[in-house]
């Protein structure tokens, strides 16, 4: 990427870094000890750990600690590393990939990598598992994988697949056994088989999964910090879903690492000196609500809208993250390719416009304040889901919408129950926030092919589906990301979605814990840390 497009695509992060005081990635600067055990405190349980079946984050931030990846991305600057692939080619066409794989390389079964074991771990993913996952999604129009011999694997697609360097970073892509799937058949998801640093021992489910270091590991990614095996002996990855109780974990030491601590903890936790407060700016969406096209009234283009008219998004920042991060302007976070913040321009926080805009469209004031049209009230349903980290924005939202004449009713249900009703559209509101190294997360939210139903717009619009195929084939870096720009404008001016706040990543480390960092999603890498006491 040319240096100045590059500085424009960094700018926006470096703002936000500044803004937030930095993102704190310590690294080691003497040799590492090696051993010991480390706790980690998650905020929320898992579904699977077979990779191509699950659809959540929470599991794929374990997936990164047993699997290698064909490629890595620089957080620093979104560049593409070697990984297991130790270089690659593109098509001219942009529909061919081809990898030059590492060698001597073994998964934790002793089965050796090569071309043909990543031949079946691509040829999986087209496999119907259960409900479409997300593996599904980041491999795209993929076609068949051909051996061209033991270590050049040659990646075919039914089109242009611009995102696939930076979709074969993500751990659902990632190599498993082939000798383990055919053995465990469903027991592999309990304890799938990789090549990486550290090994599945168990899973105890709504507890933990326990992970232990990989003796034999000697093919860490070009952007770790050391070579061999990691140095942690063991790692516990404890579920602790509630946020008082992590914080009270990681101030006791019952826990060496906390992840999602509570805003409104981080200041007094700062004040602890046997703790360290790291902050990141992962790629991917902000924290974002989109309005359902297909369900009345958010059909109409006036509620849309005037509901974005009414949302104070600053106060949201002050009340809900304690000034802990800013205002969502755009549909990518400030450190995604393509970041275009335009929704200060075209849904500012105005609620005189709001009133104004629902007037126009003949919805007035009722006896108790919220607006009436033809005999119906203007009631809105959002059902958000349990532990899912819109909880606390939910009702203040609620109350922002009843101070323009709308009726925000709130529907709290478990993860999977929200999901179906939002397949069924049931909702006027959904959510969903995304970790996303690359703009195509666009097309998961807006396409109307979306695969698993996270279109919670329920948009289906010939004009952004054919931009959207359009980008996600373009070879030409520079012309996508305008391209990626020119969508955002477009889905700003139907009010398809409403950003609210960029994400930021808030962890707490003990002071014991040295070389902690982060992937470009914010995602932790635990290969380079080791305790320290």
């Amino acid at each position: 990427m040319p240096a100045r497009r590059l500085l424009r695509h960094i700018t926006p992060w470096l703002a936000l870094v500044t803004l937030l005081g930095g993102v704190a990635v310590p690294r080691p600067t003497v040799a590492a000890k090696a051993g010991g055990r480390l706790v980690y405190a998650a905020r929320q349980d898992i579904d699977t750990l077979d990779p191509h079946i699950t659809n959540r984050a929470a599991t794929r931030k374990i997936l990164i600690q047993f699997m290698d990846t064909l490629v890595v991305i620089d957080p620093k600057d979104g560049s593409v590393k070697p990984g297991l692939a130790e270089k690659w080619e593109t098509s001219p066409d942009g529909k061919t990939y081809t990898f030059h794989l590492r060698r001597n390389v073994k998964f934790h079964d002793g089965t050796p990598f090569d071309a043909a074991a990543m031949k079946f771990t691509f040829d999986r993913i087209q496999t119907p598992l259960g409900a479409p996952s997300v593996a599904r999604s980041f491999i795209g129009p993929y076609e068949a994988s051909e051996v061209v011999d033991p270590y050049t694997l040659r990646v075919k697609f039914k089109q242009p697949y611009a995102p696939f360097l930076r979709m074969a970073a993500l751990s659902p892509l990632g190599p498993i056994s082939p000798t383990a799937v055919q053995k465990m058949g469903d027991q592999f998801s309990r304890k799938p088989v990789g090549t990486g640093p550290f090994i599945v021992k168990e899973w105890i489910t709504k507890d933990q999964v326990v992970l232990v270091r990989n003796p034999a590991y000697q093919w860490a990614p070009a952007l770790a910090e050391h070579q061999g095996p990691a140095y942690l002996d063991e790692i516990v990855w404890r579920f602790v879903l509630e946020a008082p109780t992590r914080t009270a974990v990681i101030q006791t030491g019952e826990v060496n690492v906390a992840e999602d601590l509570s805003y409104a903890d981080v200041a007094g936790l700062e004040k602890n000196a046997d703790i360290r407060i790291l902050r990141g700016v992962p790629a991917g969406t902000p924290w974002t609500i989109y309005p359902n096209v297909q369900r009345a009234p958010t059909t109409e283009l006036a509620v849309r809208r005037a509901l974005g008219y009414a949302i104070n998004k600053d106060a949201i920042v002050r009340v809900v993250f304690h000034g802990e991060s800013r205002p969502a302007w755009s549909l990518l976070q400030p450190t995604t390719p393509g970041y275009a913040p335009l929704a200060k321009e075209l849904s500012p926080y105005d609620p005189a416009r709001a009133k104004k805009t629902l007037d126009e469209a003949g919805w007035k004031p009722g006896a108790d304040g919220i607006r009436v049209k033809d005999g119906k009230r203007l009631e809105l349903l959002w059902i958000f889901g349990s532990n899912n980290g819109y909880e606390e924005m939910a009702p203040l939202i609620q109350a922002m919408a009843r101070e323009v004449g709308m009726d925000i009713q709130l529907r709290e249900q478990p993860r999977a129950q929200m999901e179906e009703a939002n397949r069924k559209s049931e909702h006027n509101i959904g959510e969903v926030n995304w970790w996303f190294p690359d703009p195509a997360i666009m097309t998961t939210n807006f396409h109307t092919k979306s695969l698993f139903g996270f279109n919670r717009p329920r948009l289906s619009n010939p004009e952004v589906d054919q931009m959207l195929d359009q980008a996600a084939a373009m070879t030409a870096e520079g012309q996508r990301m305008e391209l990626y720009r020119k969508i955002q404008r477009t889905l700003f001016e139907m009010a398809a979605a409403y950003p609210l706040v960029d994400q930021v990543t808030v962890v707490g480390v003990r002071k014991e814990v040295k070389g902690y960092r982060f992937n470009v999603v914010t995602f932790p890498i635990l290969y380079d840390v080791s305790l320290e006491k």
